[in-house]
Formats: structure tokens, C-alpha cells, sequence
């Protein structure tokens, strides 16, 4: 193919004689061959831009993919550690010789899929939001045993839900953007052959381009269904926001740049940070008030991972909610609770009198 964008998929495939390996655009490569010929194709794999990380299927935990994903885990690793030790190795030897080191990057890591289309998320227990698949892989990379990432070389897409889509996003939101385009995707063997498919296709497409400015418009509508205090509340949020968007578009001013806010430094996108709330290692977050604004409502599961349960008791719905892995009760339910327990005392302590009275074997259980 004469066009650009080289594609090359890592996978347990197509074997090949190691000794004479040549890696061309569009080879399916055994993953034996490479993880056994890593020296020797030194100069290839430093001069990969990005690696897409295929996700497939519901986490076991929030650091842990799918076991077959472990698998293109390990191997991604395995590989950049190679390729750092390879670096470090060049760098040492250019100070040696007193050569001008030249600047070595490592390839970026993108992990993708945000969930199985077919299939439910997992959620996390301390919030009651959705892991994404990618989240997943990325912390499992950035805390992997033996050859842990640093956090600026993962990234986590979090748009897709399956194999075509993976493709799109990881070009539109990423190499598109950011100009990579030596591209090396891992999957699994059973899943290589259709990948390489789909990703032959999409990255071959060409990309529409304009130069026409566009033209925004903006209609503002009426504020219903909030409270005058969650109102409010919202209002101060959005004004707070709106100067910090400003602040950031002094700053970032261009479609990558805006990029790079997103994927490292941004709460929802950077993959560290996923990972990192995913853990139940984030900040505190937003309010109740201002939860409410967005839709929190006492009367069903909510956005701030609160699930909410309803007793009926004299025509008075009380609520019971799990929240940070703990039951919590409002003090109308733990009143009822007490008094049915009190009642139900009295009425096991009456019986046993009864029984006491009427049991010829009384005083053998009284002593």
C-alpha cells in the first residue's frame, strides 16, 4: 500500500523464521518471535509512535482486564521495558563516546474500549460509576509487577464498545490529532485477524478536511425542575467554570494542545486519573447540592454511585441508602427499625413464658 499510515498488529499469528526477521507495514507478528528477537529489532520498536492497546470484555476489578487482556498487558510492557533499557543503554554510550545524545521518546500507550456493547458494566463498588475497560488496563499497566508504566505514556480512550469503534477513536481522538502514525496494535490470535481488518480500513480512509470557519450560534432555555438552591448552586459551579475556560483558552491553543489538556490533566479523560478514582483515590468531588443539580434525585439510583431503596411506613417513604460500601439509615427508618425490634422481643419473650408455663420439663430449663 502506498499510503501513509503503517499499521502493524502484534499477536500469536503468523510464524516466521526469527533469524531472518524483516517486519514490514501490514505483517500480523507472532508474539513469540518478537519477545524472544527484541535486540535485534532495536531500531523498529523505537521507532513505533503509539501502541493501541485492543480492550475485550468486563473487568474482574477495577486494576484488573479481562485474564486475556493481562496477556496483551504483560507483552506491552515486556516491550517498553525493552525498548527503555535499549535507550538508556544508547544514551549511556553516546555519553561515553561524547556524542550528542539524541532525544529518545517511548511510544505512547493508548488502552481502549470504554465497555462490551453486549454486555453490563462494571461498576465500582465505592461509587456506583461504570470502569471502562480501558480504565482497567491502564492501571493495571501503571501497576504492573514487574515493569510498570510511567503515567505520561498511557492514555485511555473511553468512547467505544466494540472493535470498529476502537479503530475510529483511537484515530479521530488520538493519532489524528497528535500525528503519530507508525502504529503498533495488540490483540489476542483469535482476534488479530478481524482487527487487522478493521484498522486496515479505518486508518486508510481519508480524513475530510476545511478550512471554512464555523459559525456558533447559542440558545439559552428557561431553568425548570431545580430547586432554588441546587439552582444557585449550579449557577456558582458554571460561573467558576466558564473562568477557568477562559483561563484555558489563553493557554491551549490548538486541537492538540486542547489534546493534551484532555489526556493529562483532565479528571474524566487522563488515564491516570481514571485509574486513581477508580482506587477511591480522588479528590472528594462535587457536593450534594450540586449533585442534585445534575440530576441526583432521592427517589432513584443517582450519579454519585448511591443506590437508594424505599420503606413504606404509615404512607411515609423512607429512604435507605448504600454509599462507600455502607448502608445508611435516615433517623424515621432507624426508629422503625428499633421499634420492631422491641415489639418482636416482646412477643418471642411472651411466648417463651407460655411455653415455660405449659412444659412439663419447666424447671430443668429454668436452672
Amino acid at each position: 500500500s502506498n499510503h501513509n499510515h503503517s499499521l502493524h498488529l502484534s499477536a500469536k499469528c503468523v510464524s516466521r523464521s526469527v533469524a531472518t526477521m524483516i517486519i514490514s507495514p501490514g505483517d500480523i507478528i507472532e508474539e513469540d518471535d518478537l519477545l524472544s528477537n527484541l535486540s535485534s529489532n532495536n531500531s523498529w520498536l523505537q521507532s513505533i509512535d503509539a501502541i493501541l492497546l485492543l480492550g475485550g470484555g468486563v473487568p474482574l476489578s477495577p486494576t484488573e482486564p479481562p485474564i486475556y487482556v493481562q496477556r496483551r498487558c504483560d507483552v506491552v510492557a515486556q516491550i517498553m521495558n525493552k525498548i527503555t533499557t535499549m535507550q538508556d543503554h544508547d544514551s549511556d554510550q553516546q555519553q561515553h563516546h561524547h556524542q550528542t545524545q539524541q532525544r529518545n521518546t517511548l511510544p505512547s500507550v493508548i488502552c481502549l474500549s470504554a465497555g462490551t456493547a453486549h454486555l453490563p458494566q462494571y461498576i465500582i463498588p465505592h461509587n456506583g460509576l461504570p470502569l471502562w475497560e480501558s480504565t482497567a488496563s491502564a492501571a493495571y499497566l501503571l501497576r504492573h509487577a514487574q515493569y510498570p508504566l510511567s503515567a505520561d505514556r498511557v492514555f485511555a480512550e473511553t468512547t467505544s464498545f466494540d472493535t470498529i469503534s476502537n479503530a475510529y477513536f483511537a484515530r479521530t481522538s488520538f493519532t489524528d490529532v497528535t500525528g503519530w502514525r507508525k502504529i503498533l496494535v495488540v490483540t489476542n490470535e483469535f482476534h488479530v485477524g478481524r482487527s487487522k481488518a478493521i484498522f486496515d480500513w479505518i486508518f486508510r480512509v481519508p480524513a475530510t478536511t476545511t478550512t471554512s470557519p464555523y459559525e456558533m450560534y447559542y440558545l439559552s432555555c428557561n431553568n425548570i425542575g431545580l430547586s432554588t438552591e441546587a439552582l444557585q448552586s449550579r449557577k456558582s459551579h458554571e460561573k467558576r467554570g466558564e473562568g477557568n475556560v477562559r483561563a484555558l483558552a489563553e493557554q491551549y491553543t490548538s486541537l492538540k494542545g486542547v489534546w493534551e489538556f484532555l489526556t493529562e490533566k483532565h479528571d474524566f479523560y487522563a488515564a491516570n486519573k481514571l485509574v486513581a478514582t477508580a482506587m477511591g483515590e480522588g479528590g472528594k468531588g462535587a457536593d450534594n447540592l450540586l449533585k442534585l443539580s445534575y440530576g441526583k434525585s432521592s427517589s432513584r439510583g443517582n450519579g454519585d454511585g448511591v443506590g437508594v431503596g424505599v420503606v413504606v411506613v404509615g404512607g411515609v417513604k423512607k429512604m435507605i441508602e448504600y454509599k462507600d460500601g455502607r448502608i445508611e439509615l435516615s433517623i424515621g427508618v432507624v426508629f422503625v427499625i428499633a421499634f420492631l425490634v422491641v415489639m418482636v422481643g416482646i412477643r418471642l419473650s411472651s411466648g417463651n413464658q407460655r411455653v415455660l408455663r405449659t412444659n412439663p420439663f419447666r424447671e430443668l430449663f429454668c436452672r
